[in-house]
């Protein structure tokens, strides 16, 4: 027998067996129903949740690595710093903060790599550096460094076409003053001096040709404010330093209250008074 006689068959004897009451509705109730096979898979298909689908972040671009320090130039940078900080020094903490430059600019130069085509010239300015950290920590003390300890000092990078960059530290009558250093057989200090187109010749006081050593050679006559001609001692700087320019045996008088540099140091250029430089131009 079938499984669906089978089930009809047992229906059947259920009713017999509950009597005549009710008999419609078992009639109606228990008639034999075929059953239908549901598919296992298509349940578990119907029923199964839909997966669940997550954004996937997209990996970030690769950061292109850093390109590697120039020492060497970084360098050159910290020594331009240094130099334009001594030719406009007036204190002792503005001696400190050159010497600070100075060690710097050593230290970058001491880290060009063997590999560099720089090295060799980076091992030169090390030591070149060392002599002007050396008179820049003199300064910072109040020590007075021979002229002849000390290797020229690096010229500061101009743009093209100037000769120098001159600070302008204060005016006095609407003149410009502006740092100047002087070198001479005892040392080199830095002064303040006035910039005074009008005048031909430099002058500087007694009390700097006494600091920095100036040998008297001669007299000159000289004509000063009030018309009268006066005669002065004159003798020779060994170098006169300004704005990365450099004059070598200059020939200066000595005399008055306050230096005077005059066009024997900067003639030659075009010059251009800002209200903070003076650019000299080539």
């Amino acid at each position: 027998m079938g499984s669906a006689g089978a089930i009809a068959s047992r229906f059947m004897l259920a009713t017999v067996a509950l009597g005549l009451a009710g008999c419609d509705l078992l009639a109606s109730t228990l008639l034999p129903v075929t059953p239908t096979e549901v598919s296992t898979e298509a349940s578990e298909a119907a029923i199964a949740p839909e997966p669940l689908v997550l954004p996937i972040a997209a990996e970030p671009a690769p950061v292109p690595p850093s390109p590697a320090p120039d020492s060497f130039r970084e360098a050159v940078n910290r020594a331009t710093s240094a130099v334009a900080i001594g030719q406009s020094a007036q204190s002792q903490a503005d001696w400190q903060l050159a010497a600070s430059r100075w060690q710097q600019a050593i230290a970058l130069m001491e880290q060009v790599p063997s590999s560099s085509p720089n090295h060799a010239q980076a091992q030169t300015k090390a030591q070149e550096y060392k002599q002007h950290l050396t008179a820049a920590q003199n300064r910072a003390t109040g020590s007075i460094v021979p002229a002849a300890a000390l290797a020229p000092a690096p010229k500061a990078v101009l743009p093209a076409g100037l000769a120098a960059q001159i600070p302008i530290q204060g005016r006095q009558g609407g003149t410009p003053i502006v740092s100047v250093t002087l070198r001479g057989s005892s040392g080199t200090q830095t002064f303040p001096m006035l910039f005074d187109t009008g005048a031909t010749g430099t002058l500087i006081t007694a009390e700097m040709a006494q600091a920095v050593g100036v040998t008297i050679v001669g007299t000159i006559q000289a004509r000063i404010a009030d018309g009268s001609v006066v005669s002065l001692p004159v003798g020779y700087v060994d170098a006169v330093e300004l704005g990365g320019l450099r004059r070598e045996q200059v020939i200066v008088a000595i005399g008055g209250s306050y230096g005077l540099l005059g066009q024997d140091i900067y003639g030659e250029y075009g010059i251009a008074i800002g209200s903070h430089q003076i650019n000299l131009h080539q």
